[in-house]
């Protein structure tokens, strides 16, 4: 999946999960914007985001199942997230799109997925460019998982710093 940003982060969620988001709302002001708003959502699985550090192209491949241990070892860029799926769809978004809130979610940006619990494993590089956002890629592994995963409880998960 190609997914150009404009801001500084990605969101997963499934739509029953931002239907009290009002169309037009500007949801990352008022619900987004702090480390508490942020890790409400992480902990819950339900509109989880994460700061990429720069705007620009990125291209998700997903993979289903947990990551081997030496593609996390090599990667440049790690993360754990974990990630709630109801309804069978993920949508995949800028993080600016919360800005204001349109509740279509354009379908080549979801993911279809059985409902439950899933922990998400991030593994990233610095693209050849030696510039953050150019056209880099990002591994997601989908693992299906019991309950919710035990995540870091402050700040704004961050994939490249």
């Amino acid at each position: 999946m190609e997914l150009d940003i404009s801001g500084l982060g990605i969101i997963f969620y499934s739509p029953a999960h931002a239907a009290h988001i009002g169309e037009g709302e500007d949801y990352l002001t008022s619900s987004y914007a702090t480390d508490e708003d942020v890790q409400r959502h992480v902990q819950s699985g339900t509109i989880v985001g994460f700061a990429t550090g720069t705007s620009g192209q990125f291209i998700l491949n997903f993979i289903s199942g947990g990551p081997p241990d030496e593609a996390v070892m090599k990667a440049d860029f790690k993360l754990r997230l974990g990630l709630h799926c109801t309804g069978g769809m993920v949508c995949v978004r800028d993080l600016y799109d919360l800005l204001d809130w349109e509740p279509e979610c354009p379908e080549e940006q979801v993911i279809r997925l059985e409902d439950g619990f899933y922990r998400l494993t991030l593994c990233s590089d610095t693209p050849a460019s030696g510039v953050l956002g150019d056209g880099q890629e990002i591994d997601v592994y989908l693992e299906s998982w019991e309950r919710l995963p035990d995540l870091a409880r402050q700040g704004i998960p961050t994939l490249c710093e």
